[in-house]
Formats: structure tokens, sequence, C-alpha cells
């Protein structure tokens, strides 16, 4: 569901039921989901160390790590993403797209910065695929 709950499980009865393993931290409105290889999931905005970070949960335990990045949107391999960030003007919508790695201090642009307005002709959308 795009709104709350979200994500909801069911048996084959129609019972529903608790998340499996490595859904249960997952958040319905964090784009990356689960890692390629299941042991992460993305997690919600979190700007604690940085001012724009975001949590990347234990899949198993749910132990947060914050890593770069405003809005974690893809996985890239199993430790690092493809997120937003924003430029130093501090503009939520002055965004581009980052590579930020678990446990690095440093994200590597990948694009340029969108316009700073969010209803400027022409701004971009990034679209990903599936490997």
């Amino acid at each position: 569901m795009p709104t709350e709950p979200g994500e909801k499980f069911y048996d084959f009865t129609g019972r529903e039921v608790q998340p499996p393993a490595p859904e249960r931290y997952r958040d319905w409105t964090v784009d990356a989901g689960l890692s390629p290889d299941g042991q992460l999931v993305a997690g919600q905005f979190a700007g604690r160390k940085w001012k724009t970070s975001s949590f990347v949960l234990d899949a198993r335990i749910g132990k947060q790590r914050e890593v770069r990045g405003q809005q974690l949107l893809a996985w890239a391999d199993g430790n690092s993403l493809v997120a937003w960030d924003i430029g130093p003007d501090g503009n939520e919508y002055h965004q581009r797209l980052v590579l930020v790695t678990i446990g690095g201090e440093k994200t590597t642009p990948l694009s340029d910065f969108r316009s700073p307005k969010d209803d400027t002709r022409g701004r971009w959308e990034p679209v990903f695929a599936a490997r």
C-alpha cells in the first residue's frame, strides 16, 4: 500500500502473518529495500552523524549503521548504494545522485545536481533496472 501500514503479509488461508525474516526490518517507504545478498536493509533518513545520512540495518537483527546519503534509492552491490544527496546550499530539492559505501566517509557523485526548484521544466528522475 502506498500509505500506512505499507506492506502486509498473509498466509495461504488469507490470515495476516508477521513478515518473513528478510523483510522484518524493511521500511516500505525506502526504495532501495533489501540488499542483493539479503544481509542488509536500506532504512530511513538518519541525520545524526552527518546532515544528510540514512540508516542501513542488519536484516537478521535490525542493528543500525549510518551511511551518507539523504535518501537510499538502489543497491549497487552488497556494500554500496545509490542515493540522493543535497548540495551545500541545504536545499532539499537541489539533489544529485551519489554512490555511498557502508563504512565509508565519502560519497562519489554519479550525476550533476538537479534544479533546486521541484517544478522546473525538464527536471529528471532516475530509473533503475534489476540486473
